[in-house]
């Protein structure tokens, strides 16, 4: 499979999963629903595995190999699958399936859908700067927590107030409410407003939002990614009010919750709402949920240190587990529909599937084994040619009374190299005949102990068992 479309599905597996976990989590503690740090991170996460794990694999595979070998495990589970995966991205012949055209397809599709996400943003953000140089100065100025303060605009061009910083530039803040607001709200209406857009720019959730929203246009495939944002987007808002309301009376709360559907019903009568961080929105369940935890006195939670510490570690577990594990996919699946190559010759044409060495047992769930060769899956029927000049010491459907390993020949070549295929389809020499390298032996099969059909490589030096790797050439390149 193309390492494109392994990226793309990494991203909405991940994605998804997280989002799972996420819902899990807040369904578990309501109070998940304003803690913005959640979604932002199983949003960074999400986006981070595909892009941690396609960059492990430009490394030297010297520094990923043995982990990933560790996580895939290499058994011989996944040639049960091969052929559907050749069929639909490899080319074949005689009219079957050949869907590797639609690779550069989705390529096209993924680019023209990253550049309109992209567009859109800027244009969003060149909207918001230009509202910003069209309104008119109150001349009064919000201070804000980190001691800067942010000028208040009035303009006639929004339906809803919000907050906006210059990225870097933490000095120059505005928070912009609509000329229609102050006509019709109270000057402690106004001051309630000034003091939630406040709370964003303390929290510079205008910078961090445009952070989410460009990776929001790299994975806009992802539903499950856009969910996370909302979420993010619903958090900033309940924290925000919480700023405002969490230490106020109920009467205050009140008021509070009062000013809120008062501008939902100006909203609503304008039309959507600036595209950066606003006050109030047209999605109601949004909104409810706000009204929910003002009416209520909702105070912020998961502010401490252990709570934001436990977070990072978890993100950052994930991403490491995650990016190895592409990885390993990766690397499983890079040598797909390649030829495995012996020196300047050719043993047969398949997919490593398996190592020598410490491995899985796909036989004993969770269990390891030692691995004693390597295994190459290959549809059934599919040539293997002897890798040197040699002597056929056995061909046999049952080798040393072993059924385990199916049909076996044996090739034994200079240097005291003696090599055993096994679980073979079936076999075109005979004991004791002479071949040379380059020259079909057998085909492989699926008999014996298999879970799949492959070719099973046991290679011993002077009667030692030692790794085919080292005398052969597997890498596939």
């Amino acid at each position: 499979m193309s390492g494109f479309v392994l990226f793309l599905l990494a991203f909405v597996v991940s994605s998804g999963v997280l989002f799972g976990a996420a819902r899990l989590f807040e369904a578990f503690d309501k109070r998940a629903e304003q803690w913005p740090a959640l979604w932002a991170t199983a949003l960074g996460v999400s986006c981070l595995i595909p892009l941690a794990g396609m960059s492990v694999r430009a490394l030297p595979a010297s520094l990923w190999q043995p982990y990933t070998d560790t996580l895939s495990g290499y058994v011989p589970l996944e040639p049960m699958a091969l052929p559907f995966v050749e069929q639909m991205f490899a080319a074949t012949q005689d009219g079957g399936w050949n869907l590797s055209g639609l690779i550069p397809l989705l390529v096209a599709i993924y680019g023209v859908g990253v550049c309109l996400a992209l567009t859109r943003l800027i244009r969003g953000r060149r909207r918001v700067r230009r509202i910003i140089t069209l309104a008119k100065s109150l001349g009064h100025t919000a201070p804000s927590a980190n001691g800067n303060t942010a000028e208040i605009l009035l303009s006639r061009h929004i339906a809803s107030p919000f907050a906006w910083s210059r990225i870097g530039t933490p000095k120059r803040q505005f928070i912009v409410i609509p000329d229609s607001f102050v006509h019709v709200m109270s000057g402690p209406q106004i001051d309630d407003i000034i003091r939630h857009e406040a709370a964003h720019l303390d929290r510079r959730d205008d910078e961090w939002g445009l952070v989410w929203r460009t990776l929001l246009c790299l994975g806009w495939i992802s539903p499950f990614a856009h969910a996370m944002f909302a979420r993010w987007s619903q958090a900033t808002e309940i924290r925000c009010d919480m700023a405002v309301t969490a230490t106020q009376t109920d009467e205050r709360r009140r008021a509070y919750a009062k000013t809120l559907m008062q501008a939902l019903h100006l909203v609503a009568d304008r039309g959507r709402p600036s595209p950066t961080t606003a006050f109030s929105t047209s999605r109601i369940r949004t909104e409810k949920m706000r009204l929910t935890h003002i009416l209520t006195g909702s105070r912020p939670a998961f502010k401490r240190g252990r709570d934001r510490f436990a977070l990072s570690v978890a993100a950052i577990a994930l991403s490491v587990s995650g990016a190895f594990g592409l990885a390993a996919t990766a690397a499983a699946d890079t040598p797909a529909a390649k030829a495995v190559n012996i020196i300047s010759g050719q043993i047969v044409t398949g997919r490593l599937t398996a190592r020598f060495g410490q491995t899985f047992d796909p036989f004993k769930n969770g269990q390891t084994r030692n691995h004693h060769g390597v295994d190459i899956a290959a549809d059934i029927g599919t040539p293997i040619y002897a890798p040197a000049d040699g002597v056929i010491q056995a061909a046999t459907d049952l080798y040393q009374n072993k059924p385990a390993y199916g049909t076996v020949v044996v090739l034994q070549t200079r240097g005291g190299i003696q090599t055993l295929f096994s679980h073979l389809d079936a076999f075109d020499v005979q004991v004791g005949q002479r071949v040379t390298k380059g020259e079909q032996i057998a085909t492989v099969g699926n008999s014996g102990r298999s879970t799949g059909p492959h070719v099973h490589i046991e290679t011993y030096q002077n009667g030692t068992l030692i790794d085919p790797s080292s005398v052969w050439d597997l890498s596939g390149d």
